[in-house]
């Protein structure tokens, strides 16, 4: 089952079918879904995850689609809804059959997979000519249509960046240490090359972050100290000019310090269609009908009010919450137990925290309450809570939770070696 749950998160991310047209016209995603579907139900070893996160979700996804029934515009919003409608699908399916450390390492190393091919191919097509000109500059984009924009291509590989954490805390040979480089190299290069303001804030954000967390933080910031001028140099000049704005925004063509004004534009705008209708807003994507502007809000926590109200703006606050205090459990499962020693389950959870930090803070200039990530993310870190908790590394036994467990595993090792 877990392999037809990695081969969707391809079909996902790389969205195949919004590159090959033909594909799209096979329906080929919910074809997929339904055999995956259809699997599901046969498939005898499945149970569900309990966890708070499960009354987080439960809510966000009430909340936008009450905001969508009481719409005062129902019918341009019917899209998001049913695509957001997908995630909780798969959402259900990560919760009742990912149950063991061994089978969510593969499906977390199957999202990073996905997300490497992504790139390279995007990369493919930018080197092959295929780019947009926009804000004074050829910029990088994603090959999908759906998150292709320079701005949402980065923003979805700065938001993968944080899984690979897991995964370097527990290398165990040569050649993972090197997937692990060139992963995030290669980045690092795309993200460059989208000419994302955001999006290098948030990589910049999140590789302190995996440094610092490395035994070799210091040998590493300052191998990247002395790399960051030969980077920068190597970029085009006007990647450089597009940079620079974000220090000075005069630097810049005035379109691109006029997009940066935009943003506070339209958050001052969607208070306005807020105060209108605090509690549910106007349902989703509705600020870019509602606001004149004929564009989306450029800023979650706008988006969030305008268009599903407080009621959805609370419920991704209890996500954020339940996340936090998911975190803080696996913490005291590992309690007594070096950093050095902690395992995947930890790693992780320190992975998913960042992850949402950076989602709120590339939300202050991204509308991303639609993103899977938040769905996707929090069942991750549900799943790493019961791994933790059950004391699975792998499929065996281990403890890992105190002194208490370290005692029983010694005294079941006495009793089976006493003849």
């Amino acid at each position: 089952m877990h392999w037809l749950l990695a081969g969707y998160m391809w079909l996902f991310i790389h969205r195949p079918f919004e590159v090959w047209p033909w594909l799209g016209d096979l329906r080929i995603e919910r074809v997929y879904m339904l055999v995956t579907l259809a699997a599901w139900v046969l498939a005898a070893n499945k149970g569900w995850t309990s966890n708070r996160v499960n009354v987080a979700v439960a809510g966000l996804f009430g909340a936008i689609l009450i905001a969508w029934i009481l719409s005062p515009i129902r019918a341009q919003g019917t899209k998001t809804v049913e695509d957001f409608a997908k995630v909780g699908v798969f959402y259900v399916l990560l919760m009742s059959c990912i149950r063991d450390e061994r089978t969510l390492r593969f499906i977390l190393s199957a999202f990073l997979v996905c997300t490497a091919l992504y790139m390279a191919h995007s990369l493919r097509e930018y080197i092959n000519g295929r780019h947009v000109y926009r804000m004074g500059t050829a910029r990088m984009i994603g090959v999908d249509s759906t998150l292709g924009d320079p701005n949402s291509f980065a923003a979805s590989l700065v938001y993968a960046f944080p899984i690979t954490i897991p995964f370097w805390r527990s290398i165990r040979k040569r050649w993972e240490t090197w997937a692990l480089v060139g992963y995030a190299g290669l980045t690092c290069v795309c993200v460059l090359l989208t000419g994302s303001r955001t999006g290098l804030m948030g990589l910049v954000v999140a590789g302190i972050v995996l440094l610092m967390l490395s035994r070799y933080r210091w040998r590493l910031l300052l191998a990247a100290a002395a790399l960051a001028p030969i980077v920068w140099v190597s970029l085009p000049a006007d990647r450089q000019t597009r940079f620079l704005t974000i220090l000075d925004p005069s630097v810049g063509p005035a379109n691109a310090q006029a997009s940066a004004e935009s943003r506070e534009m339209y958050f001052w705008i969607a208070l306005d269609l807020w105060r209108q209708s605090p509690i549910v807003g106007h349902g989703p994507d509705s600020f870019r009908h509602l606001s004149g502007a004929g564009q989306p809000a450029h800023t979650l926590y706008g988006q969030v009010l305008s268009e599903v109200g407080l009621l959805g703006f609370g419920a991704l606050a209890g996500l954020v919450v339940c996340v936090v205090l998911n975190t803080r459990d696996i913490s005291r499962c590992y309690a007594g137990i070096r950093w050095a020693e902690r395992t995947f389950p930890f790693w992780l959870s320190i992975a998913i925290c960042l992850a949402m930090t950076l989602l709120l803070l590339l939300g202050i200039g991204g509308h991303n309450l639609y993103r899977f990530t938040w769905l996707w993310y929090g069942a991750f870190l549900a799943i790493a809570v019961r791994c933790a908790q059950d004391g699975q590394m792998w499929g065996e036994d281990y403890p890992r939770v105190g002194v208490e467990a370290l005692d029983c595993y010694d005294e079941q090792f006495e009793v089976e070696l006493t003849p």
